[in-house]
Parts: C-alpha cells; sequence; structure tokens
C-alpha cells in the first residue's frame, strides 16, 4: 500500500500538539521540566563519588546539588560569574578554598575541570554541612549557605536545633533552591 504523503504532512502537526500537551501536562505534575528528561545524570559518577568521599559528603547530595547547579554541564557560567558543574564562585568559595588551603587561585579555565570544580565546591558544602550538622535540617542550612550565602543562612536558622527551615528562608529562588535539590536528593536515595 503506498504511503500517502498528503495525510502524513497533516498528521505531523496533530502528533506534535499531542506531544507539547502530554510533556505540559507531566509538567504540572512533575516539577521538572522537559529539558530535564534529556539530563545525563550519570556523568562524572567517579568524579563526583571521589570528591564526596573525600570531603565526607553523600554523592547522591553532591550529584543532585551538581543537577540543580549545572545539569552536568562543566562549562555552564552562572549570572554572577559562577563556573563549571559546582558553580563555584571565584570571589566567595574559590577564593576561601584557596586561602584555608594555601593554594593559588584557580584560573577560568582550571574552575571548567571537574576534578577542580567539585573539590572546590564539596569543600565548601563540606563546610557548610558541619556548621549546621547540629540541626535536624542541616543539609536544608547547609543548601542554603552554599546558594545565598553564610550572613542570610545564618538569619534562617530556626530557634530550636530541630525546627523547620524552609519557610524561614526569605528569598523565593533559594526557597525553590533548596526544596529542589532535596527533592532529588531523596529521589536519588531511593534508586
Amino acid at each position: 500500500m503506498p504511503v500517502d504523503r498528503k495525510q502524513i504532512s497533516r498528521a505531523v502537526p496533530a502528533v506534535l500538539a499531542m506531544i507539547a500537551f502530554l510533556a505540559a501536562a507531566v509538567g504540572l505534575i512533575s516539577d521538572e521540566s522537559p529539558r530535564d528528561w534529556l539530563v545525563n545524570d550519570r556523568l562524572f559518577s567517579d568524579e563526583i563519588r571521589a570528591a564526596a568521599l573525600k570531603h565526607k559528603l553523600d554523592p547522591q547530595l553532591v550529584r543532585s546539588v551538581v543537577f540543580q547547579e549545572s545539569r552536568f554541564d562543566p562549562f555552564t557560567r552562572g549570572n554572577h560569574g559562577e563556573y563549571g558543574l559546582m558553580q563555584v564562585l571565584p570571589s566567595g568559595s574559590v577564593a576561601d578554598w584557596a586561602r584555608i588551603n594555601r593554594k593559588p587561585v584557580p584560573t577560568a579555565e582550571e574552575l571548567t575541570d571537574p576534578v577542580v570544580n567539585l573539590e572546590i565546591g564539596c569543600w565548601y558544602l563540606a563546610r557548610a554541612m558541619k556548621r549546621y550538622s547540629e540541626y535536624r535540617n542541616g543539609t536544608v542550612l547547609a543548601l542554603a549557605m552554599y546558594n545565598a550565602g553564610i550572613r542570610r543562612s545564618e538569619k534562617w536558622k530556626p530557634p530550636v536545633k530541630n525546627g523547620d527551615v524552609v519557610s524561614r528562608i526569605t528569598i523565593k529562588s533559594t526557597r525553590r533552591y533548596v526544596t529542589q535539590i532535596m527533592k532529588r536528593y531523596r529521589r536519588y536515595q531511593e534508586k
């Protein structure tokens, strides 16, 4: 039976519309965008694991941060000058890491190297985790510090160590950031 090209060309827009509709419907149910479905979150698994374990972090937490920060693209640049997988900031975590470890500040090119970037990002996240280790929601506070800085995270500490943190975060983008990472982290832990 011959293929009717006119019928096919009329059906293509309808099929594409249905796919778009289904993607939008799933987007309403899920907090992920369709572009997130295409992310290969297994990239740099060995490097993530090594850096996480070196700094006594759960590799699944670091993987969740990398997903949120860069979608596993080591060449990503942030709006405020952040670099790489963990979006480290030269004037912030990078400078602190270099000063405390008595090392030269890595160049922009070096910050796109996954090993260097993960070393600095994990080091900074581990400091935050240690700072808030006595809090029931210490991971949330550490992520808030990673995203918005220590001054802000200190303001968001609950008055009691077992208190809620997310509701205290006053910056909407940081609240979303922390919530997204924690959801993904729980998902990765279940696998």
